[in-house]
C-alpha cells in the first residue's frame, strides 16, 4: 500500500488543507488577539490606573497563571470532551471574558479578568494539536502544524493596526469589547466546519478515510508501549521537561517583546501612533514567513525537528544582543533587527509540537503537548513581561532588557538540542514503513 497510499494522500490533501486548516487558523488567530491587544492598551491602562512598570508587567503575567492551569489539564480535557467540542466551549468563554476586560474598574479587577481569560484559553493549543494529529499524517504534520501556527503571527499582526485604528476613535475599553465579539460569531462557524470525526466528514470518500486511518494506525502501532503504561509517565521523561524549559525560553522572548513593543516604539518621538500599531504587528508577519519556511524545510529533511527549532532560537538571541548594542539614533537598524527577530522567533513552536506527536503515542503526545506548550507558555508569559519590566525599571532604556532576552534565547537553543526522546519509536516506525512498502 506504500506507493499507492502516498499517491492517494496527495490527491485528497486539498480537501483537508482547505477545510480543517482554515477553521483552525481563524480560530487560533482570534484567540491570540487578546494576548496582543493588551500591549496596545497598556500605555492607556497604565495612565488611567497610575501603574508603575512592575504592575504593568503583572498585567501580562496574570494571563499566564490562568493559562497554565487549564493548559496542563488540556490533554485530559481534549481526550475526554474531544478537541472539536472543547475548542467550541473555549471560544464562547474567552470571547465573553475578552469583552469583560473593557469593564474593569481598577488594577485588581483587570488582573482577575486576565486570569480568567487565561483559564479559558489554556486548552486551545493542545486540543488543536490533537485535532491536527487526527487529520494529518506524519510526513505532512510539520507543515500542518506550521500553517496552523501562522495564525498566531496573523493575529499578532492584525491586532496591532486594528487596535490602533479603534484607539484612534475610541478608548481601550471599546477596543477590548470590539475585539472580543468575533470569538462568539466564529463559534457557530467552528461547529459547522469541523466534522465530529473522520466518519462524519461527508466530503471524504471511503478510500480517503481508509487511507488516513491506515497511516495514523500504522504510526501509532510503532509505539511499543502504546497500551502498557499510563500517560502520566510523560512526567518521568527527562526530554519532556527539557522541552518545557527550551520552549519557555522562546516564550519569554515572545511575551517580553509582545507586551512591551508598543511602549518601546511609543517612546520614540519620530514614530506616530498609527505607525506604533503597524510596527508592533510587523514582526508577526515576519513570523509567518519564518514558520512556513522552517516547517517546510523540516518536512523535506526527513522530518528533523530539534535542530530546526534550536538554531532559529539561538539566532533570535544573538539578534537581540545586537539590538541592545545598536545606538538609539539608528532607528531603522533597530527596526530591521526587531523584524529579523520576528522572522525566527516563532519557528520552534510547531516543530516542538510536531516532534512530540511523532516520538510519543497520541494518548501520551496530547498531554505532553499540553505540558510542554502550557508549562513553557506559563513561564514565558510570567517571566517575559516581568523580566523586561524589572530591567527597564533599573535602566533609562531597554538595552539591558534586550541583552537578558538574548542570553535566554541562546540558552534555550542549547536546551532544545539536548532534548532527545523516543528514538526507539522513530526507528520502529521507519522500519515498519519500509517493511510494509
Amino acid at each position: 500500500m506504500g506507493t499507492n497510499t502516498a499517491t492517494t494522500v496527495k490527491s485528497m490533501a486539498r480537501k483537508r488543507w482547505f477545510i480543517i486548516l482554515p477553521a483552525v487558523f481563524v480560530m487560533y488567530m482570534i484567540s491570540f488577539f487578546d494576548r496582543v491587544n493588551v500591549g496596545m492598551a497598556l500605555p492607556y491602562i497604565a495612565k488611567e490606573f497610575a501603574l508603575n512598570p512592575v504592575q504593568s508587567g503583572w498585567i501580562g503575567a496574570a494571563f499566564a497563571w490562568g493559562y497554565i492551569v487549564t493548559q496542563l489539564l488540556a490533554g485530559y480535557l481534549a481526550i475526554r470532551l474531544g478537541p472539536r467540542r472543547l475548542i467550541g466551549i473555549c471560544l464562547m468563554l474567552f470571547g465573553g471574558l475578552s469583552m469583560l476586560t473593557g469593564f474593569a474598574r481598577n488594577f485588581q479587577e483587570l488582573l482577575a479578568v486576565r486570569f480568567a481569560l487565561g483559564l479559558s484559553e489554556g486548552p486551545i493549543y493542545a486540543a488543536s494539536a490533537m485535532l491536527l494529529a487526527q487529520w494529518f499524517i506524519k510526513s505532512e504534520r510539520g507543515r500542518a502544524f506550521g500553517i496552523s501556527n501562522l495564525s498566531v503571527a496573523a493575529g499578532g499582526f492584525l491586532a496591532g493596526p486594528i487596535s490602533a485604528l479603534v484607539l484612534a476613535h475610541h478608548d481601550w475599553r471599546v477596543m477590548m469589547i470590539v475585539e472580543g465579539l468575533p470569538a462568539w460569531i466564529f463559534c457557530l462557524v467552528w461547529f459547522y466546519a469541523i466534522p465530529r470525526g473522520l466518519g462524519a466528514a461527508r466530503w471524504l470518500s471511503s478510500a480517503d478515510r481508509q487511507t488516513i486511518e491506515y497511516h495514523i494506525a500504522h504510526e501509532q502501532a510503532a509505539h511499543k508501549d502504546r497500551n502498557v503504561d499510563s500517560w502520566l509517565t510523560i512526567f518521568k521523561e527527562p526530554f519532556v521537561w527539557m522541552l518545557v524549559l527550551g520552549f519557555a525560553c522562546s516564550q519569554i522572548i515572545l511575551y517580553g517583546l509582545t507586551l512591551w513593543l508598543p511602549t518601546i516604539f511609543k517612546a520614540n518621538d519620530r514614530i506616530s501612533s498609527m505607525m506604533v500599531g503597524v510596527l508592533s504587528g510587523a514582526p508577526f508577519i515576519m513570523s509567518m514567513l519564518g514558520i512556513y519556511y522552517i516547517t517546510s524545510r523540516s518536512d523535506k529533511h526527513n522530518q528533523e525537528r530539534r535542530w530546526h527549532a534550536a538554531v532559529p532560537m539561538a539566532v533570535s538571541g544573538i539578534l537581540l544582543i545586537c539590538l541592545a548594542l545598536t545606538p538609539a539614533r539608528l532607528l531603522y537598524t533597530q527596526i530591521a533587527l526587531i523584524l529579523a527577530v520576528g522572522f525566527v522567533l516563532k519557528m520552534p513552536t510547531p516543530l516542538i509540537s510536531s516532534y512530540l506527536t511523532e516520538v510519543l503515542p497520541l494518548r501520551k503526545a496530547v498531554p505532553a503537548v499540553g505540558l510542554v506548550i502550557g508549562g513553557g507558555s506559563f513561564l514565558g508569559q510570567l517571566l517575559g513581561p516581568l523580566l523586561v519590566g524589572y530591567t527597564k525599571s533599573i535602566s533609562t532604556n531597554f538595552g539591558p532588557s534586550f541583552i537578558a532576552l538574548g542570553v535566554i534565547g541562546v540558552c534555550g537553543a542549547l536546551i532544545l538540542l539536548a532534548a532527545r526522546g523516543g528514538g526507539k519509536s522513530e526507528l520502529t516506525f521507519r522500519s515498519a514503513e519500509l517493511t510494509k512498502q
